[in-house]
């Protein structure tokens, strides 16, 4: 039991912890498709 508890505590602390990265890293869709013929 104490192991199930620990991986579901791991997987969203990894979970929580990879979605900032992903904030950090990926634009916004107005600055990743800002062209001259894009209308957004």
């Amino acid at each position: 039991m104490k192991a199930f508890l620990l991986s579901l505590v791991t997987a969203v602390v990894i979970a929580i912890a990879w979605a900032g990265v992903l904030n950090k890293v990926q634009e916004p869709v107005s600055e990743a498709f800002a062209t001259t013929g894009v209308r957004l």
